[in-house]
């Protein structure tokens, strides 16, 4: 019984996440422009109700790699949190089938912030109008009310943006299966650092054995591993070049930020 229904709600879960869309992901406002606006969709045959909310938060990593949102709820004037100063319309209204509803957003910060980026996450909740009901026994009904919290970005920008990337230090650790090779970086400047991060691994004939591109959403300091099955490492000497490479005009066209030019960090390492 526990785990049909638990299968139940996973692919509920899916179901809500593939009906329900939200787009863009990122929506930019500055110091000269504070309203932005974003849209939600729903493409089921039922009725869902929306909520929106607003969170202060940030990814980060632990030293292996392993990264997951961190949310504060409660920020210190230290933060570049503009939560309590935005106002969302409609805020909680009910999306019926086919339809979309477009949610404007309006900042009004203290004028007296130093430049730079600010930002908050935006959380859209959606659930079913009509709630599911799950029979526990013969006679007796439960409703279930589930709830998926979809998390995008609100950026607020004053004035110049700068970022780039720091390589604090490049690692290599070898284990029974597998090759892991890491980058811990910092972001410097006062905004963001979105890019991608690639690394290619080189033999001493100079030949690429393997290459990888991963999103690095670099708000202040992260630690990024790439895996290597040691089957594409023959023992022998290799160079590791790590690469990064801003990638926000391309996410959010109208941002102002500047040239960024690419960061490269190499090392050289052998196996074993």
């Amino acid at each position: 019984m526990k785990i049909k229904l638990l299968l139940g709600l996973l692919l509920f879960s899916s179901s809500i996440f593939a009906q329900v869309i939200i787009s863009p992901y990122i929506v930019y406002t500055d110091n000269h422009n504070r309203y932005g606006s974003y849209i939600v969709e729903n493409k089921s045959t039922q009725p869902y109700e929306i909520t929106v909310s607003f969170v202060f938060g940030y990814p980060v990593s632990d030293s292996s790699g392993t990264m997951k949102m961190k949310y504060l709820q409660e920020t210190t004037a230290n933060d570049p949190s503009i939560v309590k100063w935005i106002k969302a319309f409609p805020k909680k209204f009910i999306l019926n089938p086919d339809q979309k509803q477009t949610i404007r957003l309006s900042v009004r910060p203290d004028r007296h912030l130093s430049e730079g980026t600010y930002w908050a996450r935006i959380v859209t909740s959606a659930s079913p109008k009509s709630l599911p009901v799950d029979t526990v026994k013969k006679g007796i009904t439960a409703q279930i009310k589930f709830v998926l919290n979809q998390v995008t970005t609100l950026f607020y920008r004053v004035d110049s943006a700068r970022t780039s990337i720091k390589f604090d230090t490049v690692w290599v650790k070898n284990d029974s299966g597998k090759i892991s090779i890491f980058a811990s970086m910092t972001r410097t400047g006062n905004s963001p650092y979105l890019g991608d991060l690639s690394l290619a691994v080189k033999n001493v004939q100079n030949q690429e054995v393997f290459a990888d591109t991963e999103y690095i959403p670099l708000y202040f300091q992260l630690v990024k591993r790439f895996d290597i099955d040691k089957s594409k490492l023959p023992d022998g000497t290799y160079s590791a070049e790590f690469r990064a490479e801003n990638i926000e005009k391309r996410d959010v066209p109208e941002s102002n930020i500047g040239k960024v030019p690419a960061i490269i960090k190499k090392i050289i390492f052998t196996v074993p």
